[in-house]
């Protein structure tokens, strides 16, 4: 691999943008420690409104600043993982963050112990105007607020509470052990969680057999104790969701998001009517692949490999002429991505692996790639630039306090473009295998975001709903239930190994942060119905879709996406997403033929 210094500039990302020389990044730190002393001389001020606004203002200059210089260190970081001077002083600015989060903890029970009139009354104010929507979350939130010696408490159990994800973080990539692989010829093949789905991908179909049995046998092993940690984390949210007076973890979980219930529970519904869908997906691949059965271990084999190549410039060629139907502007602003070294391109020693978008108000996004110019490589481009032109969008358009949307909205921007790019592709593509790959991938792509992320949806409500009304919850009925699911998802006609116990929920690490995977699932199916909306040319999709964009964190995001034409509380995000696989599953099926 080679050295970093071997990468020519115009592959290297320039973070002079953000600091051109480090002493102006140790001048901000510095002046980050001024704050935690600031910040606290306004307890028991806030009920004068003058002063609540010069709080809420210096609130967002600290904020500022410290996004800044967090991001340039961890850029910093990303092109060189052992870089000891920059490992040391994200050390001090997270000590200083410690104390910043300390010296501002009045904040809330302050602001609400001056009253609602009061907090209306700030929200009528056009001087407050920037932090309406904070303030209206202040008073959402005030039958939730519960005494300073009970928010100490739950303070202090927390840091018991939130050890399971540890736990199971530590079991997961340090004790668990699994067997060698064997293939058809008898040669062994390690099996850990880096090349698990390689060897899925492998075409030798004993190795895959092997593997996932090898695979399974180590999380049996530690089944007891997987089993145990997870059911006290789910006890663990339900007991700090009933300490703050919710009814359940799920309601609890939708809260800080003004997400309604009813978007949790039509993705349930509908994404569960359309599970037939997957089936026919499964039954293709049977048809294709030539089985006379067709097991877990044969889901993920491609049914043709693509193995066109594209380099990187051809990649930002593709990208842009696939983006081109969300007109000049967008395509302008990926251009000056390319031109003026937003992107850190190809692997090096000691570089961050895989990709990813860090968004900054100021001066831009920045993305992370490890470009390796085969196919998978080009959609990562075009995802993390969806990523990039959300941030730069609202950055443009909203002050810093907007800018940033939540992580509800997160995926759907870097969604539209894996879809656009697609849609292009598919539509350009040479031959039928080269087809038949994309639109393998497509498919595959849905069904992994949208129908698993649901079916580990389905899991967790049925796991919290268990404790919750104080039913017993065991191993056994929790792997009956998963088993169950696994079935009713993927259907019979993918069978499972006679040593299945439905033991699958126990290597999902999502489960630890309860009620998070379903916001892939509605993510996805957000992003289908622009892109489809879009590539169809439906009148008005475009402009929608820009200003959803440029929307931020404005507006709750509920909101945000209804005004874009999305509204999740309903059923027609789900015939869309149900349209377009069964229009992909036609394509398929002529292609086959």
């Amino acid at each position: 691999m080679k050295k970093r210094s071997q990468i020519k500039d115009e592959f290297k990302w320039d973070l002079s943008h953000i600091y051109a020389d480090e002493k102006d990044l140790l001048s901000d730190i510095e002046k980050l420690k001024s704050y935690p002393e600031k910040i606290a001389s306004y307890k028991g001020k806030l009920k004068k409104a003058d002063k609540c606004l010069e709080f809420f203002e210096l609130s967002g200059e600290i904020s500022k600043l410290n996004e800044r210089i967090s991001v340039y260190l961890l850029l910093k970081l990303s092109e060189d993982l052992s870089n000891t001077k920059y490992l040391e002083l994200e050390s001090v600015v997270s000590a200083i963050d410690k104390k910043i989060a300390v010296a501002s903890a009045f904040e809330e029970s302050e602001l609400l112990s001056c009253g609602e009139k009061y907090l209306k009354k700030l929200m009528n104010n056009p001087k407050f105007e920037l932090y309406k929507l904070s303030l209206d979350n202040f008073l959402r939130n005030k039958d939730h607020v519960l005494s300073e010696k009970e928010e100490e408490l739950l303070s202090k159990a927390g840091r018991s509470l939130g050890g399971f994800s540890d736990v199971f973080d530590n079991l997961d990539n340090l004790d668990l052990k699994f067997e060698d692989a064997k293939d058809s010829k008898g040669k062994k093949h390690e099996v850990n969680q880096h090349n698990y789905s390689e060897l899925l991908e492998s075409s030798d179909r004993e190795l895959r057999k092997n593997a996932l049995i090898s695979y399974n046998k180590g999380y049996h092993s530690m089944s007891n104790t997987i089993s145990a940690n997870y059911i006290s984390s789910v006890e663990g949210d339900w007991f700090v969701a009933d300490a703050y007076h919710f009814d359940s973890v799920l309601e609890s979980s939708l809260f800080g998001g003004n997400i309604p219930k009813e978007v949790y529970e039509k993705l349930l519904s509908n994404v569960s009517d359309n599970v037939l869908l997957v089936h026919k997906f499964y039954s293709l691949k049977k048809k294709a692949l030539g089985f006379k059965d067709f097991y877990f271990y044969d889901r993920i084999v491609p049914i043709t490999k693509n193995s066109r190549k594209y380099n990187y410039n051809t990649s930002c060629k593709h990208v842009l002429s696939a983006m081109s139907v969300l007109g000049d502007d967008y395509v302008e602003h990926l251009k000056e991505a390319f031109d003026n070294r937003w992107i850190d391109v190809y692997p090096c020693e000691k570089k961050e692996s895989g990709g990813f978008c860090c968004s900054v108000f100021e001066p831009h996004p920045y993305v992370l790639l490890n470009t390796v110019d085969d196919s998978r490589s080009i959609y990562t481009l075009a995802h993390e630039l969806g990523h990039a032109m959300h941030g730069k969008l609202s950055a443009e358009t909203q002050p810093y306090e907007h800018y940033d949307h939540t992580i509800f909205l997160a995926e759907i921007a870097s969604t539209v473009n894996e879809v656009l790019l697609f849609k292009y592709l598919y539509k350009n593509a040479k031959t039928n295998q080269e087809k038949l790959a994309h639109l393998e991938k497509y498919i595959s792509n849905i069904i992994a975001t949208i129908f698993v992320q649901t079916l580990y949806s389905e899991f967790e409500f049925y796991a919290h709903t268990l404790v919750e009304k104080g039913e017993p919850i065991s191993k056994d009925l929790l792997n009956a239930k998963y088993k169950e699911l696994t079935q009713r998802y993927y259907g019979k006609g993918v069978k499972l190994l006679k040593e299945d116990v439905g033991e699958g929920w126990m290597r999902i690490p999502h489960f630890y942060r309860s009620y998070y995977v379903y916001k892939y699932a509605t993510g996805m199916i957000s992003a289908i119905n622009f892109a489809r909306k879009i590539y169809l040319g439906e009148d008005g999709v475009v402009e929608k879709y820009l200003n959803f964009l440029k929307a931020g964190s404005s507006d709750y995001s509920i909101n945000i996406l209804k005004n874009a034409g999305v509204d999740l509380t309903t059923d027609e995000p789900y015939k869309v997403m149900s349209d377009e696989l069964k229009w992909a599953l036609k394509e398929m099926e002529k292609l086959l033929k």
